[in-house]
């Protein structure tokens, strides 16, 4: 029996206002995997282990945010996209 794949192109075409919130979320999304990265990596030259999403998400709200409130702004999507990630 043959098996046939179907693929569909979609294309976008949003606003100004879109494109702009479009790519802070994507800006978001690329801050919270470079900070999981880097967080990980001084726990793994530490203590030989690695930390995952839910311990991070949990380390994020209570450590992170609120001895750097300079990056609360964008707890709204960081909060989305953690919660996805899990």
């Amino acid at each position: 029996m043959i098996r046939v794949l179907k693929s569909y192109k979609t294309e976008i075409h949003p606003t100004e206002k879109q494109k702009h919130k479009i790519n802070r979320t994507i800006g978001v999304c690329r801050f919270i995997y470079n900070l999981y990265i880097a967080e990980n990596k001084e726990i793994y030259k530490a203590e030989k282990s690695f930390m995952s999403g839910m311990d991070f998400s949990k380390w994020r709200s209570n450590e992170f945010l609120p001895e750097n409130p300079e990056y609360c702004g964008s707890e709204k999507s960081a909060a989305k996209l953690s919660s996805r990630a899990s």
